[in-house]
C-alpha cells in the first residue's frame, strides 16, 4: 500500500516537471547520429536540477547525476538506464542553440510571471568574467530584462562581440510581451531609439541623463536646478552605519526637448543623495532623469532606488551563490546557456517563495522529489 502511494505521488510530480521537459524537446540536436545516446532535453533538465541543488560546473553536475542516479533513472527512464556523464553534459551545453533556449525561457516567463501596469522593469548587462580571462573585450556579455518587484528575469539577450548593450536592450524592449510598464535603464541607454522602442510598447521610460548626451544634460540640469518642483519627496534611512538622505523632485519639461528627437518627454526627475558615513564624512551626488510618466516624486524615489536590485538580487547572487564568474566555462554556447539556466533557477525559487537562495540550495540537497515539486 505504501509503495503504491509513493508511485502515485511520484507520477504526479513527474507530470509537473514533464510540462517543462517536453518544452525542452524543441531544442535542436546538432550532434552526429552515433553521438545521440542521451536526448538534449534530458541533459538540460539535469543541469537545471543540478543548479537547484547547488552544483555548478560540469564535473559537479556529473557528480550530482551519479549521486542521484537511481531516482533520476526512475523518473526519466533513459535508454539502458544510462545517464549522461559530465563530458556529455559539457558537449551538449556547448552546442545547444542559445536563441532556442531563450525562446523556451521567455515562454515560461510569460506564462508564470504576472506583471502589473506601471511595474518597474530594469535593464542591465553583466559580463561573465570566467569566459575569456586573457581578453577582457571577449567576455560573454548578457543583458537581462528584470522584474524589480518580483526579482525575476523576464528575458535575456547576448550582446554581439562587435556591438554593445544598446541595440540588445532595444531588442529586448521590442520583444517584451507586456505593455504599460516602466522601463528603467542607465545613462548608456539614454538614446532616442530606446525611447522610440518603449513608446512602441505603449509603455513608460525613466532614463538617467549624463554628459554622454551633453546637449540634453545641459537642458535637463537647467530645468531641475532653476524651475520650481511640482512634486517632492524626502526619505531617510540608516544602513550599515551610514545615514542616507534622498531628496527627489519632479519638474515639468519646458524646453521642447521633443523637437530634438526626445519624444514625449514630459518631466525631469532630480535625485539628490546625501550620505553621512561612520567617520563623519558627508558625500553628495545628484542624478537627473527624463520620463514620459506622470507620477508623484515618491513613486520615482522608490522605483529609481529599486533599480539596483538587478545588481543585488540577480548579478550578485549569480556570482556569489552560483559562482558564475569563477567557472571556466568557455566552449561554444555553453557560457550563455549555463547563465540563462541559472536565471531560470532563480525564477523557480522566487516563484515558489524561496528568497534565501543559498539556504534553498542547502534545503534541496538530495531531495529530488522536492525539486520536482517546484518545477510546475
Amino acid at each position: 500500500m505504501v509503495k503504491h502511494s509513493k508511485e502515485v505521488n511520484l507520477m504526479v510530480k513527474k507530470k509537473k516537471v514533464f510540462d517543462l521537459y517536453e518544452k525542452l524537446s524543441q531544442l535542436s540536436d546538432k550532434r552526429r547520429g552515433q553521438g545521440k545516446r542521451h536526448p538534449v532535453k534530458l541533459v538540460v533538465i539535469i543541469v537545471i536540477l543540478g543548479i537547484m541543488n547547488g552544483y555548478d560546473g560540469y564535473r559537479a553536475i556529473g557528480d550530482f547525476t551519479i549521486k542521484n542516479k537511481d531516482e533520476l533513472i526512475l523518473i526519466f527512464n533513459p535508454k539502458k538506464n544510462r545517464l549522461p556523464s559530465f563530458s556529455t553534459i559539457r558537449r551538449v551545453m556547448g552546442m545547444v542553440d542559445f536563441d532556442e533556449l531563450c525562446r523556451i525561457f521567455e515562454e515560461w516567463a510569460k506564462n508564470n510571471i504576472i506583471i502589473k501596469e506601471k511595474e518597474w522593469i530594469s535593464l542591465d548587462g553583466k559580463s561573465i568574467s570566467g569566459t575569456f580571462p586573457e581578453e577582457a573585450h571577449k567576455f560573454v556579455n548578457l543583458v537581462s530584462l528584470f522584474c524589480v518587484e518580483k526579482k525575476q528575469v523576464f528575458s535575456v539577450g547576448k550582446v554581439d562581440e562587435k556591438s554593445n548593450e544598446i541595440p540588445k536592450v532595444q531588442e529586448l524592449i521590442e520583444k517584451c510581451p507586456v505593455k504599460k510598464v516602466v522601463f528603467r535603464a542607465d545613462a548608456m541607454h539614454c538614446q532616442t531609439k530606446t525611447v522610440e522602442a518603449v513608446l512602441k510598447k505603449e509603455s513608460f521610460y525613466v532614463l538617467q541623463v549624463k554628459e554622454n548626451q551633453k546637449f540634453l544634460f545641459r537642458k535637463v540640469k537647467f530645468i531641475a536646478e532653476n524651475l520650481p518642483a511640482i512634486s517632492s519627496d524626502i526619505t531617510k534611512e540608516k544602513n550599515r552605519g551610514r545615514l542616507e538622505k534622498r531628496e527627489v523632485t519632479v519638474h515639468k519639461e519646458s524646453l521642447d526637448l521633443k523637437h530634438y528627437g526626445w519624444k514625449e518627454v514630459k518631466f525631469i526627475v532630480k535625485v539628490k543623495r546625501t550620505v553621512e558615513h561612520k567617520n563623519g564624512k558627508i558625500s553628495e551626488e545628484t542624478a537627473y532623469f527624463i520620463t514620459n510618466l506622470d507620477e508623484k516624486a515618491s513613486f520615482f524615489n522608490k522605483g529609481i532606488r529599486d533599480h539596483w536590485k538587478i545588481e543585488n538580487s540577480l548579478h550578485f547572487v549569480k556570482d556569489v551563490t552560483f559562482n558564475e564568474d569563477g567557472l571556466k566555462i568557455r566552449s561554444g554556447s555553453a557560457p550563455q546557456n549555463m547563465a540563462l539556466l541559472r536565471s531560470f533557477v532563480l525564477n523557480i525559487f522566487r516563484q515558489n517563495g524561496y528568497l534565501m537562495i543559498k539556504q534553498t540550495t542547502r534545503l534541496l540537497a538530495g531531495r529530488i522529489e522536492l525539486m520536482f515539486s517546484l518545477l510546475r
